[in-house]
């Protein structure tokens, strides 16, 4: 038979619609998902990729990959990339039913700290292009009972080290019956991560509360945060404190946290107080770890899944705080008593070291 021009499209098309029935294979849903390892270790900083395989041979499926802590470790279509020491499992997901994982340990070498800003209190006078005096008495937010100066009656140097001197005395017009001395590195001296610490020998007495701490270099307490790497009280004379504030926990909440150590002879005697402070330490997360003389005393950690500035505002700069308080919130009770004999804070040095 003889196919007339018209016809012959139309049996090609129906041939080529044939064959392709014929040619294509179906579909093959995955029964099952693999990787190639279930476990690995990567710095920070490198990439692995795993590779997922999909059984039956040939089978097909909606690939997606997770990370449970993005913190740690991201995946982008099988390449893992490590970001902060921790731990995260990466997940292959086939049709939102099948699934593998592997877990990965993300490692970081810690480099060494190297000093970055110190002051050693060496020369004749304080150092006005790191320090600044704070002056007045007002109860300073704490009901404290002092006025603090900048004469050298209560604020000077001496054979190295700084010399903060509170005394019973009716200063000028103002009815606070002592005078004290705080300096601060406020818009002089700010840092952010590193180690800091002071070599201080503390006062003794009833009423005392002296103090080496921080508070962020923007915005007002509590926002801006606050780090109180050692308060301590005379009326507790072995107790030293560290302690943190917030938006969300501060003290005038009741709320903040805190820990306290106890140890023989702070008072009359140097001792180093310090804080680690560390950028995404674990999982991701910073801390800030506290210091008696070396030994770790405690670890205030930012909160894993949601932080913000009103409960972890330690991700930019502080200043340091240097005072003697008397009296107040936590000062309690003033024994006058005290005065008898000089009331002296002493600070060998400040240092702080920052990685390289």
């Amino acid at each position: 038979m003889k196919l007339t021009p018209h016809i012959l499209p139309l049996v090609l098309f129906v041939l080529v619609l044939f064959t392709a029935c014929k040619t294509d294979e179906p579909i093959v849903s995955a029964q099952s998902v693999t990787l190639n390892k279930s476990e690995d270790v990567l710095a920070v900083g490198d990439s692995v990729a795993l590779i997922a395989t999909l059984l039956p041979d040939k089978a097909q499926g909606t690939v997606v990959w997770t990370s449970s802590n993005e913190k740690v470790a991201i995946v982008t279509e099988g390449l893992v990339k490590g970001l902060a020491r921790g731990s995260a499992t990466i997940k292959v997901t086939v049709d939102s039913l099948l699934y593998s994982t592997c877990v990965f340990t993300v490692t970081a070498d810690d480099l060494p700290y190297e000093l970055v800003w110190s002051e050693e209190f060496d020369g004749d006078t304080l150092d006005l292009t790191k320090w600044n005096y704070e002056i007045g008495g007002y109860g300073w937010g704490n009901s404290e009972k002092q006025y603090y100066t900048d004469r050298t009656d209560n604020v000077r140097l001496e054979d190295g080290s700084l010399i903060i001197e509170a005394k019973k005395e009716t200063y000028k017009e103002y009815t606070n019956k002592y005078t004290s001395a705080r300096i601060t590195t406020k818009a002089k001296a700010v840092f952010a991560y590193g180690k800091m610490e002071a070599r201080i020998s503390l006062p003794a007495g009833k009423g005392t509360w002296p103090a080496f701490w921080m508070l962020g270099a923007t915005s007002g307490w509590p926002y801006c945060g606050e780090i109180d790497i050692m308060e301590h009280i005379g009326s507790d004379p072995t107790m030293i404190s560290h302690a943190t504030h917030t938006s969300e926990k501060n003290g005038s909440r009741g709320n903040n946290w805190s820990n306290r150590q106890y140890i023989d002879g702070v008072e009359g005697n140097y001792h180093t107080y310090a804080i680690e402070w560390e950028k995404a330490y674990s999982d991701g997360d910073d801390n800030i770890s506290f210091y008696i003389d070396g030994v770790k005393s405690t670890t205030a950690w930012q909160k894993h899944v949601g932080s913000t500035l009103t409960d972890w505002p330690f991700n930019k700069d502080f200043y340091f705080i240097l005072n003697l308080a008397i009296g107040g919130t936590m000062g309690g009770t003033v024994d006058d008593s005290i005065f008898d004999v000089p009331v002296i804070m002493k600070v060998d040095y400040v240092r702080v070291y920052q990685r390289k």
